[in-house]
Parts: C-alpha cells; structure tokens; sequence
C-alpha cells in the first residue's frame, strides 16, 4: 500500500487574511467589514501560533473558525463546509 504523501505549507498571515476575505465576500458582506473581520483574524492566528513550533492544518481551520464565529456565524459556516455542497 503506498504511503501518503506529506505535505506541509508555512504559515502566511496575508494567505489567512485572503482566504478569510474569499470567503467573506462570497456570502456578500460589506467590503469594508470583510476587510476588518479578515485582518482581526489573521492577527489572531498569528498570536495564537507564535508560540507552536508545528501547526496541523486543521488546527489552524479550529482556531480560524473560532475567529470567524465571534464576527459573523455565516462567514464560519462557509468557512467550515468549504468542501461540502450547502
């Protein structure tokens, strides 16, 4: 059986913040509040990852996510179910 392929990224704070942005502006929120809500939690990450010496991509989506359902419960839910169909 071959083995997985591991793939591991670096962290961005700019790729957080884009992502965040996509996915803001893909449930329709004002530019202006999508811009702030994806720079409050790219900052965030980068508090909480400071300290981490290795991050999981899922960890990282849980503490994104977390962010996100503080600021607005739609943008988290898109967020969380990017790979469903909703």
């Amino acid at each position: 059986m071959p083995r997985k392929k591991k793939i591991t990224y670096e962290y961005s704070h700019d790729g957080v913040k884009q992502s965040v942005l996509r996915y803001a502006k893909g449930v329709r929120q004002p530019e202006g509040w999508a811009e702030q809500m994806a720079e409050r939690v790219a900052k965030a990450t980068d508090k909480w990852i400071a300290d981490k010496d290795i991050v999981t991509e899922d960890d990282l989506r849980k503490v994104i996510i977390s962010e996100l359902e503080r600021l607005n419960e739609d943008v988290a839910f898109a967020y969380r179910n990017h790979d469903k169909i909703i």
